[in-house]
């Protein structure tokens, strides 16, 4: 079977913008390229993958693109730009020209107010989005579902995608959480412009972790999403705060050992050829 990651990072910590790394991390504060990612992939049919931003930069977005130009493995870059400065649309729009730029990612999950997304004055902001034929990366946490789920429905064309699952708590393992993350979940999911990434599990799960901690979450969204608006995505290198590369891919096949080879294929594979329209 053939494989797309829908969502990595390439990034080198001396270039200064990845404000929300910690310092001195043996894990991420290192430079990670496409030759590392090549060789932590190489028991597995990694075709092409989706490079998705990690610094709130425009000049991130022009570093991944730059890689991007020089990669056959990069089929798409989900970039970043600056939603609360309206001159930072034509610098959207002349992202939108190159090739590989499939769409945006605001850093919601660290912004401190949990309703920034909803401001009135993005609304040009989404209404470009839709008009360049780009997609919108939702990177938040439970907190945020209501307001991912307003801004999905009063845009039906944007094509929305839910990163890592919305982060439920995997570690905490409290009802009452998992109840509240299943709620919003499901009613995103009846909305047919919004698709989940099956990515960003094992990092919300505890050290120790097992298929058993994850099933319950990876259940409900194959459950409500079914294998037509799911995209496997390897989160990697964060990924690596908890398993290699091979071990989260593992635990997701593994995970959805009940679908069928059709069914596998769509969540691995052609999911994000559609969602993401990847020219391959």
């Amino acid at each position: 079977m053939k494989i797309i990651d829908s969502h990595q990072h390439f990034w080198d910590p001396s270039r200064g913008d990845y404000s929300w790394m910690p310092k001195n991390d043996k894990v991420l504060t290192k430079k990670y390229g496409v030759k590392d990612l090549i060789k932590e992939s190489k028991s597995i049919n990694l075709h092409k993958t989706v490079l998705v931003q990690a610094a709130a930069t425009n000049a991130e977005t022009e570093y991944m693109l730059d890689i991007a130009d020089k990669s056959d493995l990069v089929a798409g870059v989900v970039g970043w730009v600056n939603f609360e400065d309206v001159n930072q649309l034509q610098q959207l729009k002349l992202f939108a020209k190159h090739k590989k730029f499939v769409g945006v990612r605001p850093m919601i999950q660290d912004i401190p107010d949990p309703n920034w997304v909803l401001n009135k004055n993005f609304d040009i902001f989404f209404k470009t989005i839709i008009k360049l034929d780009l997609c919108f990366d939702a990177l938040g946490f439970p907190v945020h579902l209501d307001n991912f789920y307003f801004i999905a429905s009063k845009y039906p064309s944007l094509r929305f995608v839910i990163d890592h699952l919305m982060k439920p708590k995997i570690c905490k393992n409290d009802k009452k959480d998992f109840q509240h993350w299943k709620a919003g979940i499901n009613k995103l999911s009846k909305l047919d412009n919004v698709y989940c990434k099956f990515s960003g599990m094992v990092t919300e799960a505890c050290e120790n972790w097992t298929e058993k901690d994850l099933k319950p979450y990876s259940d409900e969204i194959l459950r409500i999403f079914t294998d037509q608006r799911i995209l496997w995505g390897s989160d990697w290198p964060v990924c690596k705060l908890r398993t290699d590369y091979p071990g989260w891919f593992n635990a997701a096949t593994s995970l959805t050992d009940g679908l069928n080879l059709t069914q596998k294929q769509n969540i691995f594979y052609n999911n994000a050829i559609k969602f993401y329209k990847l020219k391959i």
